[in-house]
């Protein structure tokens, strides 16, 4: 990997989903590196939540698909940033605009946009974990 890249991928990572809070950014960083098999990733992520105070049950929880969680492990707006995540990363076909349009009646245009970065650069990073691998 050149290291122009490698600064260039650090730099635009250190600036994404800047309207989200610290725990969403990393439970959408952990369920996305989830569905790429980056366990790089998903060790990095899970720490991460760890250290923020996330419990456990949660953190195990976004191995999978959101619509088999508890329903008292994560927040309806967290539940629905998750399912966009999901279709972002792994698209079954046509459900982008739907999971859009109920995301976006729980976060502003700016979080809307600020979770799309975080999918974006999440999946970048897997991939680059993973190729190097």
């Amino acid at each position: 990997m050149k290291p122009d890249f490698m600064r260039a991928l650090e730099s635009l990572d250190g600036v994404v989903g800047a309207d989200l809070s610290p725990r969403l950014r990393e439970m959408v960083r952990l369920r996305c590196s989830h569905i790429n098999g980056c366990s790089y990733s998903v060790r990095l992520h899970s720490e991460a939540l760890a250290a923020q105070g996330a419990r456990a049950d949660l953190i195990a929880a976004l191995a999978r698909p959101v619509k088999l969680m508890r329903e008292d492990l994560v927040a309806q707006d967290e539940a629905l940033a998750l399912r966009f995540a999901e279709i972002l990363t792994d698209p079954p076909r046509g459900l982008e605009i739907e999971a859009r349009d109920a995301a976006s009646r729980h976060f502003s245009a700016a979080q809307l946009g600020s979770l799309v970065e975080v999918v974006a650069v999440t999946n970048a990073w897997n991939r680059v974990t993973r190729g190097a691998e």
